[in-house]
């Protein structure tokens, strides 16, 4: 059983699992990472679940091998999940305040909230999280907190993400099948965001991009909240299928030749380097110019990044996020030039998401952005412990709301 204070993050991505074990680090306020582990899974694709044996034998090997170097077992996980059918909007909710005294109570800010949830969805579909924005009391907008305080209307401003019931339940299936339970379900994008992207940013005004191997996930941070987010379906596992086809070589190899030898930009080239691999038998040598390989790459990068700059204008906040710019991460980050192509083509600055708070232990997951998820998804567990820490010394109304904001998030 898995020490008190220690929790265990399974990213279920698009093609891979990642899980990651780490405990609380009291001296830096950060996170000591005790194991982890990266898995491929033929199971999963772009967050779904297709083969769900694959997918639990995938899961068990993750966990196994992260148990293993952490010397702990584990028995519940939290849950990072996404995919295309992930499907977000903003709302609004409001709520009369009709008593004498005209406090706004913790009650009040659970009913406002719940007001917003009060939307028509397909009973195929179901609400993963409701993210409050910010609230207004009597149409005074910038209100982060307004329990305890006198007013007449109150209103709240959410962001509602939703998933489908078939695929969550198929990824929480596989996950049981290997044995392990889910302690809660979080939507990866917002345990990245909040790892990676400062609090300054998030004010100013910016995009985070997550390049994953099957999806890319967008989301937009304005005035201290996340105002816009979208799973769109494509990633970086075309790239490697685009060098597959153009190079009449297997995947495998294909993916080797991206990792070790591709660029976004033809501009990143010294000199003309031969690049040697072996044919789709697996036997015949072939051999091609490093620049001819990059110009497959970069017309793929091209088009996945206008199409991020398409789904910013579409929102009507391409102009919010350049004082901030982009936040670029995940998996499909790491290709040679990938910040470069992504200012060019987004017209802002970008820099690479890491994460913003202490990770000590194994340091050579810290800076690599396909452990990122799992990092971010760690950050949930400790902050309800730290409310409920800080609930014990509050009384009355403060302890109401902190209670009830350790529920919603």
């Amino acid at each position: 059983m898995a020490s008190k204070g220690i929790f265990t993050a399974l990213d279920l991505g698009s093609s891979r699992v990642v899980c990651v074990i780490a405990a609380e680090d009291p001296k830096t306020g950060g996170v000591e990472v005790l194991g982890h582990s990266m898995v491929a899974c033929r199971g999963l694709r772009g967050g779904v679940v297709v083969n769900i044996v694959e997918t639990a034998q995938a899961v068990a090997r993750a966990v196994e091998a992260a148990e293993e170097q952490a010397e702990e077992t584990v028995q519940e996980v939290h849950l990072g999940v996404r995919g295309a059918h992930f499907q977000t909007f903003n709302n609004r909710g409001a709520c009369n305040i009709a008593r004498t005294d005209k406090e706004i109570t913790a009650e009040d800010v659970t009913t406002v909230i719940e007001n917003a949830k009060a939307i028509p969805i397909s009973n195929d579909r179901e609400i993963l999280h409701v993210i409050p924005q910010g609230f207004s009391l009597d149409r005074q907008r910038g209100v982060p907190n307004p329990a305890g305080m006198e007013g007449s209307l109150l209103e709240v401003e959410v962001h509602v993400v939703t998933a489908s019931s078939t695929h969550l339940n198929n990824l929480f299936k596989a996950v049981n099948q290997a044995g392990f339970e889910v302690a809660e379900s979080i939507y990866s994008l917002l345990a990245v965001g909040d790892l990676v992207v400062t609090d300054e940013e998030k004010e100013l005004g910016s995009v985070l991009v997550d390049l994953g191997g099957q999806t890319v996930g967008v989301a937009v941070y304005a005035e201290g909240s996340i105002r816009f987010s979208r799973e769109l379906a494509l990633g970086s596992d075309l790239i490697t299928r685009d060098l597959a086809y153009g190079l009449r070589t297997s995947l495998v190899a294909a993916q080797n030749i991206k990792e070790r030898h591709g660029a976004a930009l033809s501009s990143l080239l010294n000199g003309e380097e031969d690049v040697e691999f072996l044919g789709v038998d697996g036997r015949s040598p072939r051999k091609i110019k490093q620049r001819t390989l990059v110009e497959i790459i970069q017309p793929r990068v091209e088009e996945i990044f206008t199409v991020v700059m398409e789904e910013l204008q579409s929102s009507g906040l391409a102009d919010v996020v350049v004082p901030g710019g982009a936040i670029l991460t995940g998996g499909g980050s790491l290709l040679r030039g990938m910040p470069e192509a992504a200012e060019q083509i987004l017209g802002m600055p970008v820099r690479m998401g890491l994460a913003q708070i202490p990770i000590v232990g194994t340091q050579d997951i810290s800076t690599h952005p396909s452990y990122v998820t799992a990092l971010g998804l760690l950050r949930y567990p400790e902050k309800l412990t730290s409310l409920a820490a800080s609930a014990k010394k509050k009384s009355g109304w403060r302890r109401r709301v902190t209670a009830f904001f350790e529920d919603i998030f």
